[in-house]
């Protein structure tokens, strides 16, 4: 009676061990994110919420610079936004027939186009910059401007070019800075202007939408 009484409670835990047991699905893994990589955490993170993925060849690139509309997929990905279901866009450059077309379409108040000779285009395939993605990530964060009404000076006591950020972005910049999910270099500049690799964005999302 011992040994089947014995033998039911170990079945019984090993039937719960396994309830409890979380079942991990296959590792993402890329070829150029080794695990002692700096980005490494981050870019796995994201991986796994399926907010960026890697190439074909098994590689994330996280050396390669951002395209705007890849950012715009990631902040669709992350926030996350609804999928916009419009079939026209207001700029000229984005055509109903690519991938990032919605994509481009749900960020229409967070990444600004550009007027080009009288039209109104988004260029998807440039790089972003470093101030275009905090400009963009503390607008879709909805982060309260009012402390950061004097970005100005809040700029300048961190950064020796401040001038080189566009002034209207200002503000967003310091709200981004100040959050930390920017920093500037070791030379004290911000670099608005600079292009940001998909290891930085990763890093930056990161922290600005950690997993609840």
């Amino acid at each position: 009676m011992r040994n089947k009484l014995t033998a039911g409670v170990l079945c019984l835990t090993l039937c719960l061990l396994t309830l409890c047991t979380p079942v991990f699905a296959d590792k993402i893994s890329f070829t150029d994110v080794p695990a002692n990589a700096w980005e490494a955490p981050y870019v796995y993170e994201l991986a796994s919420r399926k907010v960026v993925s890697g190439f074909g060849d098994g590689t994330f690139g996280p050396n390669l610079p951002v395209q705007r509309c890849e950012y715009a997929k990631m902040l669709v990905g992350l926030v996350p936004l609804p999928l916009s279901e419009s079939l026209v866009s207001p700029y000229a450059d984005v055509p109903r027939d690519q991938w990032y077309f919605p994509y481009v379409n749900s960020c229409l108040k967070y990444i600004p186009g550009y007027t080009v000779n009288g039209t109104l285009q988004f260029r998807p395939e440039w790089d972003a910059t470093r101030e275009d993605v905090a400009t963009a990530l503390v607008k879709v964060k909805k982060i309260n401007l009012e402390p950061y009404s004097d970005a100005e000076s809040y700029l300048r006591e961190r950064f020796s070019d401040v001038d080189t950020i566009s002034t209207h972005n200002r503000i967003y910049i310091a709200a981004a800075v100040d959050k930390g999910y920017l920093t500037g270099d070791q030379e004290g500049t911000f670099r608005g202007s600079a292009l940001i690799t998909r290891a930085e964005v990763s890093a930056i999302l990161c922290r600005a939408f950690p997993r609840k």
